[in-house]
């Protein structure tokens, strides 16, 4: 969860004690930072206990009756249900920013329509759902390269208001070199 919520980036500026950029700077390098030492031993620990038969959620691969693991287990679900609203926010103003909502109709009533349909969405997916890893490979073979692939090629192409250089033409083809590696990370992940 530590690195899924970047579009609130914004937010968190404009509510930021001092916010100046160099500060901003400054909890961004101690926040991730944090969590990247944080994620390092976590991971690694689990790998070395558990080698190629670890799960993709680590908890799940130490005993229900270990008071440790218990106590990380409750510590998990604390995470997920605090992280939630931070990244459910950005999700619902990216969805009525999407299909082009404007400022003024977006009432507490349309907010709470949004939100019902939205939790009762992801709330079926999740009933349904049992593979906590193949949710994370599917997400990284989709939005994962599309984050780092094909929005940043689309972004320049557009910048460049039609005109055709070797640059525009370069980023077509790393947007499309970036479709067919999510389509086939995607195949992979179902295998």
């Amino acid at each position: 969860n530590a690195y899924i919520a970047h579009f609130n980036a914004p937010k968190y500026l404009a509510e930021l004690k001092n916010n100046t950029m160099g500060r901003f700077s400054q909890v961004i390098a101690w926040s991730f930072g944090t969590s990247i030492a944080l994620y390092s031993t976590i991971t690694a620990l689990g790998f070395l206990t558990f080698g190629a038969a670890s799960n993709g959620l680590i908890l799940n691969n130490y005993s229900t009756q270990d008071i440790l693991m218990s106590l990380a287990r409750v510590a998990v679900a604390l995470s997920v249900t605090g992280s939630y609203p931070l990244l459910f926010d950005g999700t619902r103003d990216g969805l009525l920013d999407l299909f082009r909502v404007p400022q003024e109709k977006r009432t507490n009533s349309l907010f709470n329509k949004v939100t019902v349909g939205v939790l009762a969405l992801t709330t079926l997916v999740a009933a349904k759902l049992t593979d906590l890893g193949l949710v994370a490979s599917i997400g990284g073979a989709t939005f994962g390269t599309a984050l780092v692939f094909i929005y940043p090629a689309i972004m320049f192409i557009k910048s460049q208001n039609g005109k055709k250089t070797k640059e525009t033409t370069l980023a077509k083809i790393i947007a499309v070199l970036g479709v067919v590696m999510g389509a086939i990370g995607t195949k992979l992940a179902f295998e």
